[in-house]
């Protein structure tokens, strides 16, 4: 795990990294106690765990493997923030089995993905997987009524006007967004339009049929497969350049949690929808933070891929950087054009993420239905203002940097 030449890995991001699991091996608990004696910033580890969303996991292992090293005002602290996640936690949880019942109700097959059931799925504890919303995968043709069922339980829509029969109105958002402000709770519903970040269109019928039951709270969801899981959660990490560990940790505790994992499905459904590399890289960078157990087979598909083990060391530099840097556009659309497999196909996948309007775009600006077109020419112009290109700007050939989400 090499940071940039001439910058020290700090011990506050080492010690993350060592505690976002888990299963801590004899070698990392004896690293966590190495780390959590020398003078920490305690303020900075904090503040890192939160950014990277592995707050709870952090207060574990601490408290398993290094409490005696802590005075008590940081044993306190660690008690603190470890109840309040479990406590959120089991309120979102059961939220989601309200709204999932509710959905069931009104004849919608709603399936709950990553939040509470991946947190049952694959840590095997509710408390121990950070999560600020919940996710709920359906189908378009149900939005409307699911809007209605929203509505109906409390919640106001993010982007109101897109369900009306106004301009823009068949614009499909990155996610369906809704807030319950008196709860204080977010949901995303997310749909094959939505889900735009998978190289082919998201087939949810597919995705539906292999579903598995999931015990959360103490009742049974269906949700994803093990082997689709995997696959989203890479594509998911994809689409935020695997800026924080925690998408990485979902892949190495998706991975180890299920020993019976079917490979060949694995790698099948990804090469059906071209996230060959997108797998891999994830993958690569779960072997290099966290050494899941993987086959000797799947090693070696995945080492066969040069690009997606140096797409995999650039971004483990950058996430274990000191001082991370912003992205800038051009860097972020060479990096979307290396994940896929393919000149061409890298070039379609980039240049349709670059030209497809987003959230921000049809907020920015509304146009009427028939200049709607014009929101892809303005796109790339305004993602080169927020990103913009700086004189360390990384090569083409370079991803360095390439990090912050769209």
């Amino acid at each position: 795990m090499a940071p940039r030449p001439n910058e020290p890995l700090i011990p506050e991001k080492r010690l993350l990294v060592c505690c976002a699991r888990t299963k801590v091996p004899n070698s990392i608990a004896e690293e966590i106690r190495q780390l959590a004696s020398v003078p920490l910033d305690w303020d900075l580890l904090f503040v890192e765990a939160s950014n990277h969303s592995v707050a709870p996991l952090l207060c574990r292992q601490l408290s398993l493997h290094a409490s005696d090293l802590f005075d008590s005002v940081c044993a306190q602290r660690l008690q603190e923030i470890g109840d309040s996640f479990a406590l959120r936690n089991l309120r979102l949880t059961a939220e989601l089995l309200k709204v999932v019942n509710q959905f069931q109700s009104a004849g919608i097959q709603a399936i709950p993905y990553k939040g509470p059931v991946l947190a049952a799925q694959a840590y095997g504890d509710l408390a121990l997987r950070e999560f600020e919303d919940l996710d709920i995968v359906l189908r378009q043709r149900d939005i409307t009524t699911t809007h209605e069922v929203m509505v109906s339980l409390g919640y106001r829509p993010k982007f109101p006007w897109i369900l009306s029969a106004k301009p823009g109105a068949s614009f499909a958002p990155a996610e369906y967004s809704y807030r319950n402000d008196t709860q204080g709770t977010m949901i995303e519903l997310h749909t094959e339009r939505t889900l735009r970040h998978f190289p082919l269109p998201a087939n949810i019928d597919d995705l539906a049929a292999r579903l598995m039951a999931v015990s959360v709270g103490g009742q049974n969801l269906q949700t994803f497969s093990p082997e689709d899981t995997l696959l989203l959660l890479s594509i998911h990490g994809s689409k935020h350049f695997w800026q924080r560990l925690s998408w990485i940790a979902d892949i190495s505790e998706s991975v180890q949690s299920c020993p019976q994992l079917d490979w060949d499905q694995v790698f099948d459904r990804a090469r059906t929808t071209r996230a060959n590399r997108i797998l891999a890289v994830s993958l690569v960078l779960a072997l290099r933070l966290f050494a899941p157990a993987l086959p000797r087979e799947v090693l070696a598909r995945i080492e066969s891929d040069s690009k997606a083990t140096s797409i995999a060391q650039q971004i483990e530099r950058q996430l274990l950087s000191c001082m991370p840097r912003e992205a800038n556009a051009v860097a972020r659309f060479h990096l979307r054009r290396d994940m896929l497999e393919g000149w061409l196909e890298g070039w379609r996948y980039s240049l349709r993420l670059t030209t497809l309007p987003s959230d921000e775009d049809w907020s920015a600006m509304r146009l009427p239905s028939f200049l709607a077109p014009l929101h892809a020419v303005v796109r790339p112009f305004r993602l080169l203002r927020k990103y913009r290109a700086s004189a360390a700007a990384p090569s083409p050939g370079s991803i360095a940097d390439r990090q912050a989400p769209n």
